[in-house]
């Protein structure tokens, strides 16, 4: 019996992307430059089976260690950020957000983009024969968004630290931990918007006052009272956010409640705040190349508050400084670009002082 010609598939079968291939990535690097052996290839770093993360690294010829590379391993980096942000919805009522927002395209580098909104919907009617269509009456308004903002982490790591059987593990919960708290920080603040960072979800939103006693009632009316106000001309799905002390006392309080309703904890969040968000009332632009990129010769300022080493108007100096060379070190930085935009100003609401 003869077997027929194997068909040639009119695209390449490219490995499919996930989030832990992006993670897998970011170590093998971190790895790699903390052990001073750069000229190595990037296989003995990169586990056998994960092609995408190989191909992450290597595919990316624009810029050393880096995923903003042309062609399909670009395609790749993009799923596999796209996924792992998803992944940290467990961890980040932001991460949550996004996934579930309105995405939207904000690439001019100089401007905003405006997106259309309206308040309502025209309902369709019928038309008898030979009857005029009616045509629909909206006013429309505009929500901007954009130009992207940079966001950035930097993950300084020694060499005795990567030469630990459980490195990859600690590398892979400081990655995660650092990007749920930046998007957090940046979507769950009351701050107005700069030239440096988009305005906070809460920005000009008057806080409620959470109902006292402790007790069910109170869980109740502070989850309705926020959710009438954003789900009053919105999709009626709202998300919850509250720091991870207040959602543990949820699920001793009201279990009920924690498996009916989309609740997300966040490190950020004080602790008697409560957050509501229709999440469909979102503009959301996510930068969908990160770039990766680790050092081991860098001078940096060890700081949650970074400085310039020197400044030029001071002279101020930063302290303390680190040289990654001179102590065998090395950082892992990540980079991307994001913005987003409420497409109604009751898309969120908050209240302080929960009781419960």
């Amino acid at each position: 019996m003869t077997k027929g010609p194997r068909p040639v598939p009119v695209r390449a079968d490219y490995p499919k992307a996930s989030g832990l291939a992006l993670e897998r990535a970011a170590f093998a690097l971190a790895h790699q430059a903390a052990l001073g052996r750069r000229g190595e290839e990037i296989d003995s770093f990169i586990p056998a089976d994960d092609a995408v993360a190989k191909e992450i690294i290597i595919r990316a010829v624009a810029v050393p260690g880096s995923t903003t590379g042309s062609g399909w391993a670009a395609d790749l980096a993009q799923q596999s950020f796209g996924q792992y942000l998803a992944d940290l919805a467990p961890y980040s009522g932001g991460a949550r957000l996004i996934a579930q927002a309105q995405p939207a395209v904000a690439n001019n580098p100089e401007n905003p983009t405006t997106y259309p909104t309206r308040a309502g919907a025209s309902a369709l009617t019928f038309v008898g024969e030979d009857a005029p269509i009616p045509v629909s009456n909206y006013t429309f308004n505009g929500a901007t968004i954009g130009p992207k903002k940079k966001m950035g982490v930097i993950l300084p790591w020694s060499r005795e630290l990567s030469k630990r059987s459980d490195a990859v593990n600690i590398f892979s919960q400081m990655l995660r931990e650092d990007l749920a708290a930046g998007i957090d920080t940046a979507f769950f603040s009351t701050s107005a918007g700069t030239s440096a960072a988009p305005a906070g979800l809460l920005y000009g939103v008057t806080a409620g006052t959470g109902y006292g006693g402790g007790d069910r009632d109170a869980i109740d009316n502070d989850l309705t009272s926020l959710s009438d106000v954003v789900a009053t001309g919105g999709s009626g799905n709202v998300t919850f956010v509250m720091a991870p002390e207040r959602l543990a006392r949820l699920r001793i309080k009201a279990p009920d409640l924690v498996r009916a309703l989309d609740i997300a904890p966040s490190a950020v969040v004080p602790t008697s705040r409560v957050i509501a968000v229709d999440a469909a009332a979102l503009l959301v632009a996510v930068d969908p190349e990160p770039e990766l990129e680790a050092s081991d010769e860098a001078l940096i300022h060890m700081s949650s508050v970074p400085l310039e080493i020197v400044s030029h108007t001071g002279p101020t100096t930063a302290d303390p400084v680190r040289s990654l060379w001179q102590t065998a070190s090395m950082s892992f930085r990540l980079l991307y670009s994001m913005d987003f935009s409420k497409r109604r100003s009751t898309a969120a609401a908050y209240l302080d002082g929960a009781s419960w």
